[in-house]
């Protein structure tokens, strides 16, 4: 069975007033249950990418640091896919990325910025990301990429 998208017509999301907020949202079915780790310090940006995932269907975890994601993964947990700034503290979403790959996981790696020049580009590609996109979070390029993945499974 292929994969659906559908907009479904929710009033006013929810929300009584004179909200503005719109009116559409959209109601995704895979073949398979997708994963997903958020790994962003933006706590704006972590909460709005987690809940972008999950609106298109995909069980989503979010954490603040590499070092948060690396723990997670050594730790045995894997996502099918993760996202991932490339400025973080500490430990940059690059250093984070090699570690993850030097532990095994096959995750489709999807490294995000707001900002980046190319050779922060071509770092983070050496690192092993598989992708690289400018934020924000974008259905028009991620849920082809979750399509992708689900169809790998």
């Amino acid at each position: 069975m292929a994969p659906t998208i559908e907009s479904v017509n929710q009033g006013n999301g929810g929300f009584e007033g004179n909200n503005k907020r719109s009116d559409r949202f959209v109601k995704a079915t895979w073949k398979n249950k997708l994963t997903a780790l958020v790994v962003d310090n933006g706590e704006l940006c972590r909460v709005l990418e987690r809940e972008n995932l999950r609106a298109y269907g995909v069980e989503t975890v979010a954490v603040e640091t590499g070092e948060a994601a690396v723990e997670l993964i050594a730790s045995g947990s894997t996502f099918n896919l993760i996202f991932i700034d490339m400025y973080l503290p500490t430990m940059s979403g690059p250093e984070a990325v090699r570690q993850i790959r030097a532990m095994g996981a096959r995750s489709k790696i999807i490294g995000l910025t707001a900002f980046i020049t190319e050779k922060d580009e071509q770092d983070f590609f050496a690192a092993g990301i598989d992708e690289f996109f400018e934020k924000p979070l974008d259905p028009d390029w991620f849920v082809p990429i979750i399509r992708e993945v689900d169809n790998q499974i």
